[in-house]
């Protein structure tokens, strides 16, 4: 028989190829499935005694991992990644702020707030994965006597390696007017806002660069959103106007190119909320109605920041809740229905495919939405207060897996970056 030397190479080429496009599907699929990690804090029980702890699990449940172990202070829901993913940063006992890696090592103190700090409330952002810079805001030790709005940097060594930027005081009686809102740190950490003389301000972290961004007094809303960054730090959106009726502006960085985007006033503006798309293009926002009809009648509201556009997204009025944005600004999950015990929902950016997820599954009592880094998985609690479990689901609602178990109560999921 006559053998046929390029039928042979013909062969153990193409036989080549197909283990190289079999180990490259295999390869993909295997990346395809690694799972990704999240951060959250959760209440528990052990031995009659109760503990707020940081814990860190993989998404399919896997290698839950508990950070602060031997803390004697309960943790807040106050936590932040650092860009590259490897440390965080959190609250503890109110006014204690920490850091520590994401396998549990390095903890370490970076504030402590003593005893005359009241109601405190912290602001957190990463300038790199090694600094944080972060305002803290006291109220006095009592009505007569005025409290305080503070901003820091720390290297994240310890308390030792974290410094007063600057410090105002705010409230009593007769009333300090150095300030009049919240501090406001920028996405980057390099840029904070306050409201001051009915004007909104701007400062670099450092205590440089002070500038009036408004230069006229005006009725500047914080609401419950606050002043609020775009999240690439280039521009501010917020309410302003008489109450009760106020509309949303946004304006740039600098000052520059402020304008309204609602242009008709809108009711209760105080109990609304802004959310800035993960792009800077759009921003979402409902607000109650107020009086008789708080909580009724209300949608979603979608702004195009450049076209300055407003848009009912939701179009069927009722009661809604935490709208958060996937990272790839295509959808937004967000709750809806019953107030004591609201459904979840995703819907597209235009408007179309509102679609409520886990409606098969016996859950109820949503909160605490969180989309991960690849816009393809959500996290959140569910169940009473005390006893809420933390669960993921892919974002059609399908693969639903329970991450925590009975003996801990869990609230906060952040994705690690």
């Amino acid at each position: 028989m006559k053998s046929h030397p390029h039928l042979f190479i013909s062969i153990f080429l193409l036989t080549l190829l197909i283990s190289l496009f079999l180990n490259f599907q295999i390869s993909t699929t295997n990346a395809t499935q690694t799972t990704q990690t999240l951060a959250f804090i959760a209440l528990q029980n052990p031995a009659n005694t109760v503990k707020n702890s940081l814990f860190t699990i993989e998404a399919n449940g896997s290698a839950r991992h508990n950070l602060t172990p031997t803390l004697e202070y309960s943790v807040s829901p106050t936590l932040i990644w650092s860009p590259n993913g490897q440390r965080l940063a959190f609250v503890a006992s109110e006014t204690e702020l920490y850091v520590v890696n994401s396998d549990g090592s390095r903890l370490a103190k970076v504030f402590s707030g003593g005893g005359y700090c009241k109601a405190a409330n912290f602001g957190i952002n990463w300038l790199d994965s090694q600094k944080i810079i972060f305002a803290i805001s006291c109220d006095g030790p009592s009505a007569d006597l005025p409290g305080s709005e503070s901003l820091y940097i720390s290297d994240t060594t310890g308390i030792p390696g974290t410094k007063l930027i600057k410090k105002w005081e705010v409230g009593g009686v007769p009333p300090k007017t150095e300030i009049s809102s919240l501090l406001y740190l920028s996405p980057n950490g390099k840029q904070v806002i306050f409201i001051k003389d009915r004007n909104i301000y701007n400062m670099n972290t450092d205590g440089s660069g002070l500038v009036n961004l408004t230069n006229k007094p005006g009725d500047y809303i914080p609401g419950s959103s606050g002043l609020m960054w775009s999240p690439d730090s280039t521009q501010i959106a917020f309410f302003e106007g008489k109450y009760p009726t106020q509309n949303i502006y946004v304006m740039n960085a600098d000052g520059t190119n402020l304008r309204n985007l609602t242009k008709t006033p809108e009711t209760m503006a105080y109990s609304g909320r802004l959310f800035w798309s993960p792009d800077s293009n759009h921003i979402a926002y409902f607000h109650d109605q107020g009086g008789n009809n708080r909580s009724q009648e209300v949608d979603i509201y979608l702004l195009d920041v450049s076209r300055g556009t407003v848009r009912n997204l939701t179009k069927k009025p009722g009661w809604y809740g935490e709208p958060s944005w996937s990272p790839n600004a295509k959808q937004i999950a967000f709750l809806s229905g019953d107030l004591h015990n609201p459904k979840l929902y995703t819907i597209n950016l235009d408007g179309s495919n509102r679609t409520e997820l886990l409606s098969k599954q016996p859950l109820s009592q949503f909160s605490n939405i969180a989309w991960s880094a690849d816009s393809q998985q959500i996290a959140f609690t569910s169940g009473e207060i005390g006893k809420t479990s933390l669960y993921v689901a892919k974002r059609d609602g399908s693969g639903l897996t329970k991450l925590t178990n009975n003996n801990l109560s869990a609230l906060n999921p952040t994705w690690q970056p």
